[in-house]
């Protein structure tokens, strides 16, 4: 038998599960092209990448790929999780003092 844990609470979840799927990837407009992208060299800003790449031995790839996530959650965190999904409340709940 499969024994699953909230993934938010940490609580044995006995019956009731909620699965929530998020999937973050950056986010490309065509719309956003003007005639000036257009008109770049783009063949000249690879050559250079490739000559530094060469002299210096860095390379760094941004992360562009989507990544996904999947989270069990029990009925009191998927109602939670429902009404503040990013948990901007939790974030102002908190009270700093003014030390």
């Amino acid at each position: 038998m499969l024994h699953y844990t909230c993934d938010s609470c940490g609580r044995s979840i006995e019956s009731e599960r909620y699965v929530a799927r998020v999937e973050v990837a950056p986010a490309f407009d065509p719309e956003d092209l003007t005639e000036e992208d257009l008109d770049d060299d783009h063949l000249e800003q690879v050559a250079e990448s490739l000559l530094e790449l060469e002299s210096t031995g860095d390379f760094v790839l941004d992360e562009c790929e989507p990544r996904k996530f999947r989270f069990d959650l029990c009925p009191r965190c998927w109602k939670k999780y429902l009404a503040d999904p990013l948990g901007r409340d939790a974030a102002r709940r908190l009270n700093f003092s003014k030390n």
